[in-house]
């Protein structure tokens, strides 16, 4: 049996913001055929409809018993760090244990930034005082800390997380974000990137654990995987192509070639496998579709999960 873990992630919609009922049942579902974390992107201002990721990420907890719940990802820079930390804690003792906080910087839509009146120039440095303060305040009763963007006394959250080390992964594909990764994280994520990049960006990022006395052994290394699952082939990759144009306005032919796969069961199974041989244990297929189809490709996706699985 292969060792790898599988993630569905849900974002934007370009036909409206899907109702809670409909959030619900697509949860329930995807705990049931099998997914292991259930993962929630984040935007503030977005070209599609999109809900607000700590509040989803709630209602997702509320309506499911064992599945992780995770962020992927945060937009860090846009948030405080004290009140992502509480909300962040607050939702892993609600939710049993049961929450992954994936950060990241965002920057492909510099909208959502000036909405925020966050300079652009300064995302990676406040990421990093974020996660400095966010880690200091999961692990001590009260943390004080003095950094260029934020300064903090003596500050204390309550409850603290359920879990004695909330998992922290950290998404991106740059030098800066590999850094932050190994500084910072217990998992890394990547988008966008092929197998070849994937297994490159890889093979840096152990090196810069080892630098740091870190060990790779349970350190989560995972990629998203764009679908949209369908006998007919060429069906497929026109929705496939036509939802990337809608909701990313980015070329949706391109993403789908080189990052995803359009078309049968087979197919999926065939390129998730080459990631796999690429180094990645954790899996995020992310549908290619609108909410009315979630139902239908979470099925095909429950297939593809058991097969890879299966797999020795």
């Amino acid at each position: 049996m292969l060792d790898v873990t599988f993630g569905i992630a849900i974002g934007a919609s370009a036909t409206g913001a899907p109702s809670g009922d409909e959030m619900a049942a697509l949860a329930r579902h995807v705990e049931a055929v099998g997914f292991d974390s259930l993962q929630v992107g984040d935007h503030v201002q977005w070209y599609a409809d999109i809900h607000e990721a700590t509040v989803l990420m709630a209602t997702f907890a509320a309506v499911t018993e064992r599945i992780s719940i995770a962020s992927d990802v945060i937009i860090l820079p846009l948030r405080d760090p004290v009140l992502i930390a509480k909300t962040i804690a607050s939702l892993d003792v609600l939710s049993g244990g049961r929450v992954v906080f994936g950060v990241g910087l965002g920057g492909d839509n510099p909208a959502e930034y000036a909405a925020m009146r966050i300079p652009m120039s300064e995302r990676g440095s406040r990421a990093d005082e974020s996660l400095e303060i966010i880690r200091g305040l999961f692990e001590h009763e009260r943390f004080s800390y003095a950094g260029r963007h934020f300064t903090i006394d003596h500050v204390a959250i309550a409850p603290r997380p359920l879990q004695a080390q909330l998992p922290v992964w950290v998404g991106g594909t740059s030098e800066g974000a590999l850094r932050r990764a190994a500084r910072f994280g217990d998992g890394w994520i990547s988008a966008f990137a092929s197998e070849q990049k994937f297994r490159r960006l890889g093979d840096q990022l152990r090196g810069l654990l080892a630098e740091r006395g870190r060990s790779a052994d349970g350190y989560t290394i995972g990629t998203f995987v764009f679908v949209h699952l369908d006998d007919d082939t060429a069906r497929a990759r026109k929705a496939a192509a036509h939802h990337v144009d809608e909701v990313y306005h980015l070329d949706g032919e391109a993403v789908v070639n080189r990052f995803g796969v359009a078309g049968p069961v087979d197919a999926c199974v065939e390129r998730v496998r080459r990631y796999v041989e690429a180094g990645a244990d954790h899996i995020v297929l992310y549908p290619l579709c609108t909410p009315s189809a979630w139902r239908h490709q979470v099925e095909h996706f429950g297939e593809v999960i058991a097969r890879v699985k299966g797999e020795r």
